[in-house]
């Protein structure tokens, strides 16, 4: 590589400049159609999608270990315009995100992890190996949409992203919910 590249990279990194078109260093670029996430290059990469809308949905984490550490946030949007972060603070996922193990049947199950935002529940799931991002308020559901493309990653195992959630090691990071959050006593 060109040494003046080198250096004006390492320069770039030492002042805290980062290119637009930089890659997540989590991204299997060779593996991945898309590199884009709206996850910052200091936070995991959880769960990181192109939906069929177009848009991107990212759950991203940044020095979260267990449901006490850390935080979380889910972002929805463009890259350069995020239209949705959750949440707006830098707290604990406790009491904010949970999992769900959901069992279809014997050859199909999944995980969702879900939050709430007012009266709207909000669904990031791999259930019988379909990703997807579902909107709820109350039951009807506002939006719903499958991940049209995902990134491969080169962490947990170099799983694509929406797998990830399936992952015990991510999983045990999360408050587990026992019940059904579709059903009305939940919520």
């Amino acid at each position: 590589m060109n040494k003046k590249l080198i250096l004006l990279a390492g320069l770039n990194a030492l002042l805290g400049i980062k290119c637009a078109n930089a890659v997540h260093p989590q991204i299997d670029i060779e593996r991945s159609d898309i590199t884009t996430t709206l996850c910052s290059e200091n936070e995991d990469i959880y769960f990181s999608a192109k939906l069929e809308n177009g848009k991107y949905a990212s759950l991203c984490g940044y020095n979260h270990k267990s449901p006490s550490t850390g935080h979380v946030k889910y972002r929805y949007g463009m890259l350069g315009n995020v239209e949705l972060e959750y949440p707006k603070d830098l707290g604990t996922p406790k009491g904010r995100f949970l999992t769900y193990h959901v069992r279809l049947g014997p050859n199909a199950q999944g995980r969702k992890i879900f939050f709430y935002i007012g009266d709207y529940r909000y669904n990031i799931s791999n259930v019988a190996g379909n990703c997807s991002l579902r909107v709820s308020k109350g039951k009807n559901v506002v939006f719903e949409s499958w991940c049209d493309e995902q990134l491969w990653l080169n962490t947990f195992g170099g799983d694509q992203s929406g797998w990830l959630i399936l992952n015990d090691d991510l999983i045990k990071r999360f408050p587990q919910q026992f019940q059904d959050p579709s059903e009305p006593e939940f919520h």
